[in-house]
């Protein structure tokens, strides 16, 4: 009986022994404990500093002095953060690495399955993408229809403003969340054909139940995915509730709608949506290879989630540094009312004669990216990075910070300045400003982010000027950690111009 019982125990020791090892020529990082990995130092810098992307920072300066790679492990999960210009371009061209993670965060949002075209790879990922992109066209996400999309709800936010300031002459609005559900029009008018008021009770819900979601989880994973027991035995600690709970109302939500558009389908009549385009593939030829109406309600919740997610935090940094930044919003203003005047609203179109504004977007798209990671990529098989060796099945991970936070590539990189994608009087993007990815990952809602922010911008501060409200100080420079960093919640007194 002991003998058993002894090795039982030899064996015990010897997995967590085998537990704190590493494959040969791993990138460099923390010692690994058995079964946290170096989860706990992980966890302790993030405390200290307040977000993970600071964290990663100071490990990277910690054990990467001679690597542009940083080797983690937590829980279950081996993750690779990729901190250099150079690493990064090598990863992002490097068809080894061209996976998405696996495991329980990225299929249990999709039921078990691996859905959609977000978190996806192989042939799965390619032919359902290209059937999206080709389709989303025919409904205005080419350049000329994503502008009069975005025009259209630059309108109704104009409207809307002035119903909430009405005859007072002013109105303090909440700005972190203000643009979401207009953002997400330009979208879902695409996708399934309806647009939504701000005001609208169910939306307000989804859009408050996403803005959690997103800050408590990271691109990375979170508690449940890295050590997937804790489903079981935490739920509610591990945020593993929370995360079904959010995706069964967001699958409801959508799977309603896919009802309707069934009920009013018409074979013999113009598809209308995207919907109707995948739901007349369905009926001509069923269920097959990639296709099914799983795999349309993952695409749809893909955009209805990511699809808007990072425009939408993109403008929170835009708006927070616009009213703290006076100076840079009378420089807009000025470019504004010279090139578009007061009676037209701003269009698409006008980027090309507006520079400055065009590099506010950029700007903003950097504060925000710096502050986060890419969507993680997976080894597809054993493969090298920088020099050290990846094995099969390691999460891969673009450190955005250690670039577009650099003051040798951006000087003064926490200041808000239009003026460093200008270079006489001309928007010029540098080589190291590519915060939507790079080759066949690269980030196909780039030109709608860029369209949405644009025009919601100008539109905005061509009616309006926003400033800080009294007695409230400035907008806070701190923000909210999580998968998409926000800008922290602050409010703005906006003034009518026109």
């Amino acid at each position: 009986m002991w003998l058993a019982a002894l090795a039982v125990l030899l064996a015990v020791c010897l997995y967590l022994f085998l537990d704190t090892l590493k494959p040969r020529k791993f990138p460099p990082g923390p010692k690994w404990t058995p079964i946290l990995g170096c989860a706990k130092e992980v966890y302790k810098l993030r405390e200290k500093t307040g977000y993970l992307y600071k964290a990663v920072r100071e490990l990277s300066l910690t054990y990467c002095k001679e690597t542009p790679v940083l080797g983690l492990r937590i829980g279950k999960d081996r993750i690779v953060m990729v901190n250099s210009l150079e690493a990064n371009k090598e990863m992002l061209f490097n068809e080894d690495i061209d996976g998405r993670p696996k495991g329980i965060f990225y299929q249990t949002r999709t039921w078990g399955e691996r859905r959609g075209v977000l978190l996806t790879d192989g042939e799965l990922w390619k032919e359902q993408r290209r059937f999206l992109i080709k389709h989303l066209k025919e409904f205005g996400f080419g350049r000329s229809g994503m502008g009069e999309t975005a025009k259209l709800e630059a309108e109704h936010i104009v409207i809307d403003v002035m119903h909430m300031i009405g005859d007072r002459g002013s109105a303090v609005i909440q700005m972190h969340n203000f643009f979401n559900v207009y953002i997400l029009n330009t979208l879902w008018t695409m996708m399934a054909g309806n647009r939504y008021n701000p005001s609208d009770p169910q939306m307000k819900i989804l859009q408050s139940m996403l803005f959690d979601l997103f800050a408590a989880v990271d691109m990375v994973g979170t508690a449940f995915s890295h050590f997937p027991i804790l489903s079981i035995v935490a739920p509610t600690l591990s945020g593993y509730r929370n995360f079904i709970k959010t995706h069964k109302r967001i699958w409801k939500f959508l799977r309603e709608e896919l009802a309707r558009h069934k009920d009013s389908f018409q074979p013999d009549k113009e598809d209308k949506d995207f919907m109707d385009v995948y739901i007349r593939a369905l009926r001509e030829h069923g269920e097959v290879n990639t296709y099914s109406e799983g795999q349309l309600v993952a695409m749809c919740m893909d955009m209805f989630m990511a699809g808007t997610e990072t425009t939408s935090k993109s403008m929170s940094f835009c708006f927070s540094y616009l009213v703290r930044e006076q100076e840079v919003q009378r420089k807009a203003q000025e470019e504004i009312d010279r090139v578009v005047g007061k009676d037209r609203v701003p269009s698409v179109n006008d980027r090309p004669n507006m520079p400055y504004n065009e590099a506010i977007v950029h700007e903003c798209v950097r504060h925000f990216m710096g502050r986060t990671f890419g969507v993680p990529h997976r080894a597809l098989r054993d493969t090298t990075l920088a020099g050290c060796h990846i094995p099969e099945d390691t999460m891969v991970v673009s450190n955005y910070t250690n670039i577009l936070l650099d003051e040798n590539y951006f000087p003064e990189p926490y200041s808000f300045k239009p003026e460093r994608f200008l270079v006489n009087g001309r928007v010029s993007l540098p080589d190291h400003y590519f915060p939507f990815g790079l080759a066949k990952h690269r980030c196909m809602g780039d030109a709608l982010a860029k369209c949405n922010i644009f025009v919601f911008t100008t539109t905005m501060l061509q009616r309006f000027s926003l400033v800080p409200v009294p007695g409230e100080g400035l907008p806070s420079l701190d923000h909210m950690d999580g998968a998409t960093p926000s800008a922290a919640p602050f409010k703005a007194l906006v003034i009518p111009r026109i």
